[in-house]
């Protein structure tokens, strides 16, 4: 199993530096052009496998800690508690923004398919998906209250009200025309914001960790949802504007 889970973070940990970069040409190309289509789905293939890869790896964390981490066994049984139950909280929060990434992805990808015909985003598969992201962003929120956890707190809050919210356009009334670009654009943006947080959550906290102090390494874990929700308002009025969005 710990061979596994090495092998699936090299895949993690490739793709996702190259969906890092990726992540920003589809944005800057002309929206609808066949650039934009053809980068956009490169993106979307790419943090597929970011995101599955991620919630192996979390699941894996969860039912068998020791196992993956073997360094831990050396702890003595006080310690070696405290260490599992933070592995496994840590763990819990990376699952939620892997399934923020994997359904913001297949969200984005399904209402462009869909368009203004929104029983083809009702399958048994995506409720699931959503229903997961919303209750994992209530374990992740339940946990940060309980520990005082900033971060945790922050993103439970974005998870849960993200999956209320693409529950919220799949089964209102009715829908403005073309309003599914906006929530193609908006989903896409939200899987950057939670692939960013895992990079500066993970890859980068080390980094980081020297280069800031104290309470200010939360910092550029917040910074990513504070300008990818500026991102969101700047395309939905340019979109807005561009495709007519009533």
């Amino acid at each position: 199993m710990a061979f596994i889970h090495q092998i699936l973070l090299y895949i993690h940990i490739l793709v996702g530096a190259a969906a890092l970069v990726l992540f920003w040409i589809p944005m800057a190309a002309k929206k609808g052009s066949p650039s934009h289509k053809k980068l956009g789905n490169l993106y979307a293939y790419a943090m597929y496998v970011v995101s599955i890869s991620g919630i192996i790896m979390c699941i894996m964390v969860l039912i068998a800690p020791l196992t993956i981490k073997s360094k831990l066994a050396v702890l003595d049984a006080e310690q070696l508690n405290g260490a599992l139950l933070q592995a496994r909280l840590f763990a819990t929060f990376l699952l939620a923004l892997s399934l923020l990434v994997f359904v913001s992805i297949k969200h984005g990808l399904l209402v462009l398919v869909a368009k203004q015909n929104r029983a083809l985003l009702k399958t048994p598969f995506h409720l699931f998906s959503v229903a997961s992201l919303t209750l994992s962003g209530v374990v992740v929120l339940y946990f940060g209250l309980m520990q005082s956890h900033t971060l945790y707190m922050i993103f439970g809050v974005l998870c849960s009200v993200t999956g209320v919210s693409i529950y919220h356009y799949i089964f209102k009334a009715q829908i403005k025309e073309r309003q599914w670009i906006i929530e193609h654009l908006s989903a896409f943006v939200g899987s950057g914001i939670a692939v960013y947080t895992a990079f500066f959550a993970v890859g980068g906290r080390h980094l980081l960790s020297e280069l800031l102090p104290g309470q200010w390494q939360v910092l550029p874990w917040v910074l990513p949802g504070v300008i990818g929700g500026v991102m969101i308002s700047r395309y939905k009025k340019r979109s807005i504007q561009q495709f007519k969005v009533q």
